[in-house]
């Protein structure tokens, strides 16, 4: 397919005003296979951030271990490293937005996420939990922006349960809950483009 034949398939897609806002070029795009990738490639742009980092999903944990080693121990909880930056430079503000999720979660969900992330983070990192939603319905982006000039979408959600490499090996000792426990496997992808504003 030649370039006039992809812009051809893009506009007859893309419908500014009615599915998006607006049509962009990006710089580069990738697909990221699984959640040791893309978390490792978030904690490298969060590093990054001079302004802001956007976190939406369907659920975000504060302590899910974005890096894993080797011998299983994990690195860079999603609370601290967003601390540990927005600390570091005084212009960074960080805006997390997760589902405020059905009862029926709850067992499977971090308890209190305002407070693990208020408590626990500085004023400029902002949690949020939304509950607009008709009765059943619920929030389901995965989306993280850092500085207008990275972004990342797919299925993957910065949450524990999600990591994992393409191996998918049944006894990877880095398939950790934040408690400790093991997982299975578990299988995603996510886009990432950058071009900023």
């Amino acid at each position: 397919m030649n370039r006039d034949d992809r812009t051809e398939v893009a506009s007859s897609i893309l419908e500014v005003g009615h599915n998006c806002w607006r049509r962009e070029p990006a710089g580069r795009a990738a697909f990221l296979v699984d959640g040791a990738a893309y978390f490792d490639a978030v904690a490298s742009a969060i590093e990054q951030a001079r302004h802001q980092v956007l976190i939406i999903g369907w659920d975000v944990h504060s302590r899910v271990h974005l890096r894993r080693d080797p011998d299983g121990s994990g690195r860079d909880a999603l609370a601290d490293l967003l601390d540990r930056c927005v600390r570091r430079r005084p212009e960074l503000h960080v805006h997390v937005l997760a589902w405020d999720f059905a009862m029926i979660y709850a067992m499977e969900r971090e308890t209190l996420p305002l407070l693990r992330f208020g408590l626990r983070t500085h004023r400029r990192v902002h949690f949020h939990l939304d509950d607009r939603h008709p009765v059943g319905g619920s929030h389901h982006q995965k989306i993280v922006v850092v500085d207008d000039a990275i972004a990342f979408c797919g299925g993957l959600d910065l949450t524990a349960g999600r990591w994992d490499t393409p191996e998918h090996r049944p006894d990877d000792p880095r398939r950790r809950l934040p408690a400790g426990t093991s997982y299975g496997p578990f299988h995603d992808v996510q886009a990432a483009v950058d071009g900023g504003l």
